[in-house]
């Protein structure tokens, strides 16, 4: 009995002096549970989790460099090899993972990022532009006017191409996508050609964007008068069968290329992707400070986004390099540019 309980008393006391002592240092979880943690240099994991570490880890030793070499990304990198979007994309997944994105999330943004077969050819035609015509950048949107997301990110996104670093090589290019769940979303884009036609684009633009929730019909004919335009000719080509189909082209140019949803927003050819929430208008910058480094061949200081996009030809600008004030800003950000409204 005495034995007993002294073995009983042994195992209290040894549980109770565990403490810190008996929980897994990362060390061990990692060996045994995970491989090892890889440190990138220029990569900051700091911040993350084991847990998240990881799948950073997993995520680098498994996927392919992003030039085109037959090595990972983490051999990329580690090798400082000649190609400026290496470490960009290594950033990228250590934000994404912090951000709660899973593998699958994570690759196939990678994917869409890097490989060439996730550019689409855009035919630009005579859509409303900002900036050069020559611009290195070409950022074409497809919106609807009655969408919210789509009224949340304009002032973004002019915000961020009138960037100084950004604006002199960045052409805007917009184009219609009215969503059949939206009652006036159609009379909206055909304002903005009919508008358009009296040089006006631009300012009709903004002001159904400012006035979301004011797009009836004689609204929008209070907004014409509004710019001054001649309303007889405004309305006229409101309705015209030349108006109506500018703006099935646009849907259907749309349509072609995988638009189902708006905002959706195409850089270079190739379907700009936010990750998690939040961060639009840092991720837009980030995406096209990438775009532009890797035309010169350098990457960029404080880049958080992936690599390149070709681009597609540029077409003469339809409208003049600079445009009237964008929308006033939302208080809340718009949702990723990949999803429908």
């Amino acid at each position: 009995m005495r034995g007993r309980l002294s073995f009983l008393l042994i195992a209290l006391l040894g549980f109770a002096g565990c403490g810190a002592s008996c929980k897994r240092t990362p060390d061990a979880v990692t060996n045994e549970e995970g491989g090892e943690v890889v440190e990138l240099p220029g990569v900051d994991t700091g911040s993350l989790i084991l847990t998240e570490k990881r799948l950073f880890s997993k995520v680098v030793r498994e996927v392919m460099s992003p030039c085109g070499d037959p090595v990972t990304l983490e051999v990329c990198v580690k090798e400082a090899r000649a190609c400026n979007r290496c470490v960009p994309a290594a950033k990228t997944v250590a934000k994404m993972v912090s951000k709660g994105e899973g593998e699958k999330e994570i690759r196939d943004w990678l994917e869409n990022r890097f490989d060439d077969k996730a550019v689409k050819q855009i035919d630009l035609g005579s859509s409303p532009s900002l900036g050069p015509a020559d611009a290195p950048v070409v950022v074409v949107e497809w919106a609807d006017f009655e969408c919210p997301h789509c009224g949340m990110a304009a002032p973004v996104i002019h915000k961020t191409i009138e960037d100084p670093e950004l604006k002199p090589k960045t052409r805007f290019v917009f184009k219609n996508f009215p969503l059949p769940t939206h009652e006036h979303a159609d009379a909206a884009a055909r304002a903005t050609v009919a508008a358009g036609n009296q040089g006006k684009f631009w300012e009709m633009h903004n002001q159904l964007f400012t006035h979301q929730e004011q797009l009836t019909n004689q609204e929008i004919e209070g907004f014409a008068k509004k710019l001054g335009l001649d309303v007889d000719k405004f309305k006229a080509d409101w309705v015209s069968n030349e108006t109506k189909d500018k703006v099935a082209k646009d849907k259907e140019l749309g349509a072609k290329i995988g638009v189902t949803g708006t905002p959706a927003l195409y850089i270079n050819g190739r379907k700009f992707m936010q990750y998690g929430h939040g961060d639009f208008g840092d991720q837009l910058k980030d995406w096209l400070r990438l775009e532009l480094a890797i035309k010169k061949g350098s990457a960029p200081a404080a880049s958080a986004a992936p690599p390149p996009a070709s681009a597609s030809a540029a077409q003469p600008a339809s409208a003049s390099a600079s445009g009237p004030p964008a929308p006033a800003a939302s208080s809340a950000a718009p949702s990723a540019s990949t999803k429908g409204s």
